[in-house]
């Protein structure tokens, strides 16, 4: 770059003879002098001219005739010299246009450089402004976000309160509801057991007065007929009020009509009694008269299994059944005998044929059920005989089912459930061994809870297989042959007697079914003692064997009892009970095969040589683990 101060030299002078140079070929000047285009040949001509005309004037300042005193200025004659200082202008000029342009690139590079700055300046405050606003509108959308869950949260919030405050009063309304739920059961469970009380009352009374009537003579019965019919009438109101209960209408009213119909019937017991006492004593006046009528012959019939008094043909026979299984046999027969009579007026009533046909429902669908394939089934069909048997109503099918609706239906059920699981002996059992062990479970679990039932299983036992007490019955004077097969438990259809190989089989199944219940282990959690446990099959054993052998029956009987609890009974009289085997097979049963060549006394024979063989017995099949349910 160069300024001013650069060039030395003084250009005054120079000045002033370049302009009187210029002045004096101005006139001559016809064409171009400057630039690239510039004629050089006038520009040599005309610096010739001027050098000529130069030194005339230089000659005429310097002559001694000139007039004037003062010289002009002195010109440089020397045109190298001129052109020099011309080609020292132009540097000059170049120098200056040299520095002029340096300059415009420098200040045009400083344009291009603030530019380029200024772009990108600009270019950074664009994208510092397009990252604030991206940066603006991600706090903004995250400010709306968290706004939005704060907005959802507190609508959850809300939400939740709300539901909470729902079920608050919900809970509240269901405590509330509950507990006046509470109240009326508890007040239904006092008008139910108030009635109970009375239908209790009702129902002794009932008996009292059909047990008073039993016992009068049959030819005075027709002097209490009236008796009879009042009975039937306060029976009938009875029963519709039952049925009204049945239905769920209890109310104090029936209480109060229970209960009088509870004073009707003891009034009517006190007037019975009354007019027994006063016909007993009108015949014993009769009897104290001079002249004594002759009573007529009285023919005492021959008592049958069904009849009352059944168990009188047991009296006098300790040769075929020993003196406790007699006793047994006496106890359980008289409650069979009790219930029978006590349920007769319930089973001979027509207008009650629906009750009893769903009592026998409810008993047949559970019972034909069971079976062990779980606990929970057999649970189930459990509670529901419970239930049942309670007095309480159970579902069956669309139905509900209450035994406690009339007065004996309690009875009746708990009758007919023992049938019922004896019937299922000699069919389901002997058919299926495995099916003795869980239907064994349910009669021991229900037979903890009602006694009576179990007794009266035990009555059906006995009554359709007799060796089960052990009791081998005789025949007696003047019984038909088809009479004795049916106390000894055959079935005769049409006049014809069932094959002894099918009346065996049922004998088998009855046997099977007593067998496991001796070895069934009481359901879990159960305080109450087995209540026919492995020693009442000890004393089966035993009863049996002191007696002399029957073809076929006994062997069928020894071989089931045996398969079942022969194990169990080794384990738990270890010793006495090989002395009580060592009896069977060297006293018992070479008596047995004198008589007895059948096929329950061959398959009788290989268990017993097997067991004196191992000194075990096989484990039964079906045989339920002792925490099965």
């Amino acid at each position: 770059m160069f300024s001013k101060s650069s060039i030395s030299f003084d250009e005054k002078p120079l000045r002033q003879s370049i302009l009187l140079n210029a002045a004096r070929i101005s006139p001559q000047c016809q064409t171009t002098t400057i630039g690239p285009n510039a004629d050089i040949t006038f520009l040599e001509d005309a610096m010739n001219t001027l050098v000529i005309a130069n030194g005339d004037s230089d000659k005429n300042a310097t002559s001694p005739d000139s007039d004037t005193v003062k010289s002009p200025p002195k010109i440089n004659t020397n045109l190298k010299d001129y052109f020099d200082d011309i080609s020292h202008v132009r540097k000059r000029q170049n120098i200056e246009r040299h520095r002029r342009e340096t300059i415009q690139k420098e200040l045009l590079c400083r344009l291009n450089r603030q530019k380029l700055q200024q772009t990108d300046l600009e270019a950074i405050y664009s994208e510092s402004q397009k990252n604030l606003q991206r940066k603006l509108t991600a706090q903004y959308e995250e400010a709306e976000r968290r706004i939005q869950v704060a907005l959802a949260e507190q609508e959850k919030l809300s939400r939740i309160q709300e539901e909470k405050l729902k079920e608050a009063m919900v809970a509240n309304n269901k405590r509330i509801n509950s507990q006046q739920m509470k109240l009326k059961q508890f007040q239904e469970k006092q008008k139910i057991a108030e009635m109970r009380k009375w239908q209790e009352i009702f129902v002794k009374c009932f008996e009292t007065f059909a047990h008073t009537l039993m016992n009068i003579d049959k030819n005075l019965l027709p002097n209490y007929l009236p008796f009879n019919e009042r009975a039937k009438h306060l029976m009938t109101a009875y029963d519709q009020i039952i049925k009204a209960i049945s239905a769920g209408n209890i109310s104090d009213t029936f209480v109060t009509t229970i209960e009088s119909l509870v004073k009707d019937f003891q009034c009517l017991q006190e007037e019975l009694n009354e007019k027994i006492v006063s016909d007993a004593a009108e015949v014993e006046r009769a009897k104290q008269k001079p002249v004594k009528e002759e009573a007529p012959p009285k023919v005492e019939k021959k008592p049958s299994v069904d009849q009352p008094d059944a168990v009188r043909v047991v009296e006098g026979l300790s040769q075929f059944i020993s003196p406790e299984s007699q006793k047994t046999y006496k106890k359980v027969m008289n409650l069979y005998v009790e219930y029978t009579i006590a349920v007769d007026p319930l089973t001979r009533d027509d207008s009650l044929k629906k009750f009893r046909f769903n009592c026998q429902k409810a008993i047949n669908i559970p019972v034909n059920a069971i079976s062990g394939v779980s606990s929970a089934h057999l649970r189930d069909k459990y509670d529901k005989l419970f239930t049942l048997l309670s007095g309480n109503s159970v579902s069956c099918g669309d139905e509900q089912v209450n035994a406690a609706a009339h007065p004996l239906g309690t009875k009746f059920c708990t009758l007919l459930l023992a049938k019922k699981f004896v019937n299922q002996a000699d069919t389901t059992v002997a058919s299926n061994p495995k099916a003795a062990f869980p239907m064994a479970a349910v009669i021991v679990a229900l037979w903890q809870k009602f006694s009576d039932f179990g007794d009266l299983f035990l009555a059906n036992a006995y009554k359709d297989c007799p060796y089960l007490v052990p009791y081998f019955i005789p025949q007696f004077e003047e019984q038909s042959s088809e009479d004795y097969c049916k106390v000894l438990g055959y079935k005769i259809t049409n006049g014809t007697l069932e094959p002894q190989d099918m009346y065996l089989k049922r004998m088998a199944g009855i046997a099977r079914l007593y067998a496991a219940i001796l070895v069934t282990i009481p359901r879990q959690g159960e305080t109450q003692s087995h209540p026919h446990g492995l020693h009442n099959g000890w004393m089966w054993l035993c009863n049996m064997l002191n007696m002399d052998p029957l073809p076929d029956i006994c062997a069928t009987m020894l071989l089931e009892v045996l398969q079942i609890v022969g194990e169990e009974m080794r384990r738990s009289y270890t010793k006495q009970f090989l002395k009580l085997l060592h009896v069977l097979v060297n006293q018992y049963y070479p008596k047995l095969k004198q008589i007895d060549e059948g096929g329950p006394r061959v398959r009788l024979e290989v268990v017993l040589v097997k067991v004196m063989k191992d000194g075990i017995f096989d484990k039964p099949d079906g045989v339920l683990h002792p925490n099965f349910w």
